[in-house]
């Protein structure tokens, strides 16, 4: 009986350890194809556009400075010890009030001319906040996801006035929100040094400050995706064993609730849904988790409910604002990113077809119109089936390239000299995380962290992936800064403490 135990046992430990080794694989898999999106982006955007040679310069500075960081990081290792004995949360206060006067000052001195879209959101708002009916309805009705964050911004709009700024200060609270969230998450997975330089690395990120004066939803779903990892990184690293259970409910929900939220605002809402449960089943450690398994099942048990029921309340309320219902499918966006004239970005041609198949053929019928428009695009990929890796490169170059979408955007209310400024700063800055990033992904692979930081490289990717197969902007890659920021805090021990806070 004994001998038979025995062989059990060494059966289970050696089926163990085959689990284990796989899952090492996958989370490297992952790594290696977020290394290489990034990689290709940028390449794409910088060495593979010469025709801009704005784009190589700033490649080349960012790789000095990285440099330099790496260099006087091995001099001077003991220069931040002074952050080991301050109080983390006092840290991170000051930090976000810094965060808050540098973007609000901002704010209140520049007053950009607002771009067509962002003018949309802003009306939309408006309208809804005076209780009038929709202008833009027809409109709105094809791309509901404007309605999402115009409901949101209508609230404030009531509270503090109608004007772009109420937008623009709305904005500098959710930025410095990103930003404390960002602290938590840093030092929560890296401690201390790392947390000071994540949001340290946020609150002068140039593209954010730009686009702070703007009528956007990009804050606001970035800080909700933010959120969210906040609250699988206290349910998988830090959620006390008496307390466990009952948290891991209440987040769930929250969880649900966050997602959805996000969903009105962009349809990227359901990708860190998949995400997390890609991590759950294939990335992290469950002998790590032994005690936390009960917790994140039950987290995920009440995250899809939640996430499903509030979707559905929040397409009742837009069905009811818009009077139709909201489209299914976003057949114009992925029509338009099959466009080989364009490589995947906007096209006049192609708005032109749409709102001629929206208000003729279909009597103002989204869902319809939407769905002829992805007949379309079938047929657009099937003609261009040979050029679509090219476009899909292309597309990486766009999405990934360069962050000078700020710039862009406020290039009518600045001088050419200005202009010139904020776009090689942004792109000096934005290049340098991604080399921060680069290496936190090789030094996760080397030391194979098997906490929840994994879930940020599955949602970087899954993002990318699903901008692929529709219209392409460099302003649509927003979101994932903070999440490159998180890893490039990971990249080196000078930006981590000995311990991680746990």
């Amino acid at each position: 009986m004994r001998t038979r135990k025995r062989k059990s046992d060494s059966l289970r430990e050696i089926g163990g350890d085959a689990l284990m080794s796989m899952r090492t694989v996958c989370r490297r898999i992952v790594l290696a194809i977020l290394l290489l999106l990034l990689g290709t982006g940028v390449f794409i955007g910088t060495v593979g556009n010469l025709s801009h040679k704005s784009y190589f310069a700033a490649l080349l500075a960012a790789v000095l400075l990285f440099a330099a960081v790496m260099f006087l990081g091995r001099r001077n290792t003991s220069n931040f010890s002074w952050l080991e004995e301050k109080e983390p949360l006092k840290v991170c206060l000051l930090l976000t009030l810094l965060c808050l006067v540098l973007n609000g000052t901002w704010v209140l001195l520049f007053r950009p001319v607002q771009a067509p879209d962002y003018q949309t959101f802003f009306e939309a708002a408006s309208d809804l906040a005076s209780g009038r009916p929709l202008a833009g309805k027809d409109y709105i009705a094809m791309f509901p996801h404007i309605l999402g964050y115009a409901a949101f911004l209508s609230v404030f709009l009531r509270i503090f006035g109608n004007s772009i700024l109420t937008a623009a200060l709305v904005n500098v609270f959710l930025t410095a929100l990103s930003g404390a969230i960002l602290y938590l998450l840093c030092l929560r997975y890296n401690g201390k040094k790392a947390a000071f330089f994540a949001e340290l690395l946020w609150i002068f990120c140039p593209s954010k400050l730009l686009y702070n004066t703007m009528s956007l939803s990009e804050p606001l779903y970035t800080c909700l995706l933010q959120l969210f990892f906040l609250l699988v990184s206290e349910i998988a690293e830090s959620c006390a064993e008496q307390e466990r259970l009952g948290k891991a409910a209440g987040a769930g929900l929250l969880s649900g609730l966050v997602l959805a939220l996000v969903n009105a605002a962009r349809p990227i809402g359901i990708i860190p849904v998949i995400a997390f449960l890609l991590w759950l089943l294939f990335l992290s450690d469950w002998e790590s988790l032994r005690n936390r398994k009960k917790a994140l099942i039950l987290f995920s048990c009440l995250l899809l409910p939640a996430y499903f029921a509030t979707g559905s309340v929040w397409k009742s309320y837009a069905a009811a604002q818009l009077e139709q219902t909201p489209p299914s499918v976003p057949g114009y966006s992925i029509y338009v990113g099959f466009n080989p004239k364009t490589q995947g970005s906007y096209a006049d041609e192609d708005m032109e077809l749409f709102q001629s198949r929206y208000f003729g053929e279909y009597n103002r019928n989204a869902e319809a119109a939407q769905q002829s428009m992805l007949e379309s695009a079938k047929e657009r990929i099937a003609e261009n089936k040979s050029s679509i890796p090219s476009l899909m490169i292309h597309k990486l170059g766009t999405l990934l390239g360069h962050d000078e979408g700020g710039a862009y955007y406020s290039k009518e209310s600045m001088p050419v000299g200005q202009y010139s400024f904020w776009c090689v700063v942004s792109n000096v800055w934005y290049y340098l995380v991604c080399l921060l990033a680069a290496g936190g992904c090789l030094l996760l692979w080397k030391t194979d962290r098997k906490d929840s930081l994994m879930l940020v490289p599955l949602c970087i990717i899954g993002i990318i992936l699903a901008q692929l197969l529709v219209e392409v902007a460099a302003r649509y890659h927003y979101c994932l800064i903070p999440m490159l920021i998180l890893l490039a805090t990971s990249f080196t021990p000078r930006f981590r403490s000995v311990g991680r806070v746990r």
